[in-house]
């Protein structure tokens, strides 16, 4: 495999995800983070009326949420909010992640993906589900890790020059 940086890799890597909304990577050089922006659509066949965390009620045709993930380095100080990121996830300085790291990190995107889009749909049709939101376990994260730990060769996604 040739060698990649954390940013190539995470650009390919989302290209690469089965999913119908939208994957955005944002690099913010200065504050040395990356905001990966998850973007759902699904069709309000009902014309139900949808309420947003802000309280702005929508019954548009098409309707859109978005969520996103930080990675920050461990070695930058810089203020963020958590609870404005489904997750916020650390990677070492200039080493970034090792290539388990980061195929398990899709690995398990990919499950919260589907289970998102799964639950979405559940959100709009099913008139006893009252809030969608997406689920990240650090739990099963760490077992994505260790499985790809064993079945990943070593490797290193360092943070891209610059």
């Amino acid at each position: 495999m040739e060698k990649i940086d954390l940013l190539t890799f995470l650009e390919d890597e989302s290209e690469q995800l089965d999913f119908d909304g939208q994957v955005e990577v944002f690099w913010d050089k200065k504050h040395k983070l990356f905001e990966i922006e998850l973007t759902f659509y699904a069709e309000n066949k009902s014309g139900q009326v949808i309420e947003d965390v802000a309280g702005v009620s929508s019954e548009e045709p098409i309707i859109s949420f978005s969520d996103s993930i930080l990675l920050y380095s461990k070695e930058t100080p810089v203020e963020f909010e958590a609870t404005d990121y489904l997750v916020c996830l650390p990677y070492a300085g200039k080493k970034g992640w090792t290539l388990a790291e980061g195929k398990a990190f899709f690995s398990y995107l990919q499950v919260i993906l589907d289970n998102g889009s799964s639950d979405l749909l559940d959100f709009l049709n099913d008139s006893m589900t009252d809030v969608f939101e997406l689920t990240w376990s650090n739990v099963e994260f760490e077992k994505f890790i260790l499985d790809a730990k064993k079945h990943t060769p070593n490797g290193q996604l360092p943070y891209p020059k610059f």
